[in-house]
C-alpha cells in the first residue's frame, strides 16, 4: 500500500526501509508476502542472538613454545566430551568441490601439515570416526591468515562494500542445504589424521 501511495503521489524513486525488530524469519515472510520494500533496518536482533544470547566461548592452552621454539601440545580433559579440547598449533583448511565451487568441509590439521589435492583425501567425522569419505576433484585451500605480526598490521583494510563482496562470495560457496532456517544441514567440520591421533593418544595418556 505504501509503494502505491509513493507512485501515485509521483514519487515512484522513493525508497521504503522497514526496521524494529527484524530478524531473517521476518524479513523471508515479508518477502515471500511481497512487501515491496527496498532495505531492511537489522539491530538488535543482529548483534544480539534471541536463541543465545550469551556466547559461551573460552579461550584454553593448546600448547606451549619451549625455548627452542618448538610448540609443546597441551589438552584439556573433562568428562564433559565437548569440553575436552584439542591440541597443538593448528591450521585450517577448506576443501571445495572443483566442479561447482562449493564447500564440502573445513578440515583442522597440524600447522606443519599440507593437503594435497592434486590425491583423493579421506575425511571423517571427529566423534563417530566411522563416518568417513573420500573426496575428489576438490581445491584445498588454508583459510587461517595472519592479520597482526609484532603488533602490527600486516594487511591492506578493506573497504565496506570489499568486504561485503568477499562475505556474498564465501557463503554462495556453502550449500543452499546448509544455508536453510529449518533443519539445516550439518557443515562438516572434521580434523586431520595427524591431528586425530595426537588427541586421542593425549587423552590416553592424561585419563585417569
Amino acid at each position: 500500500r505504501a509503494r502505491r501511495m509513493l507512485d501515485d503521489a509521483g514519487f515512484p524513486d522513493c525508497k521504503i526501509c522497514a526496521s524494529n525488530s527484524l530478524d531473517e524469519y521476518i524479513i523471508r515472510d515479508m518477502l515471500m508476502q511481497g512487501a515491496c520494500v527496498d532495505s531492511f533496518g537489522v539491530g538488535e536482533r543482529m548483534i544480539t542472538s534471541s536463541s543465545h544470547p550469551i556466547f559461551g566461548g573460552v579461550y584454553k592452552l593448546s600448547g606451549v613454545e619451549d625455548a627452542e621454539g618448538h610448540v609443546i601440545p597441551k589438552i584439556k580433559i573433562s568428562e564433559n566430551v565437548s569440553k575436552i579440547t584439542t591440541p597443538g598449533f593448528k591450521k585450517i583448511f577448506r576443501l571445495y568441490d572443483r566442479k561447482t565451487n562449493k564447500a564440502i568441509a573445513d578440515v583442522i590439521a597440524l600447522h606443519d601439515e599440507t593437503i594435497d589435492d592434486a590425491r583423493p583425501y579421506e575425511i571423517f567425522d571427529p566423534d563417530y570416526v566411522w563416518k568417513r569419505k573420500t573426496v575428489t576433484n576438490f581445491r584445498a585451500k588454508e583459510i587461517r591468515r595472519q592479520i597482526f605480526k609484532d603488533g602490527r598490521c600486516i594487511v591492506q583494510p578493506r573497504s565496506l562494500e570489499e568486504i561485503r563482496s568477499y562475505c556474498r562470495k564465501q557463503v554462495d560457496t556453502l550449500w543452499d542445504e546448509v544455508k536453510r532456517f529449518e533443519n539445516p544441514h550439518r557443515y562438516y567440520v572434521d580434523l586431520s589424521q595427524k591431528l586425530w591421533d595426537l588427541k586421542s593418544r593425549m587423552i590416553s595418556e592424561h585419563s585417569f
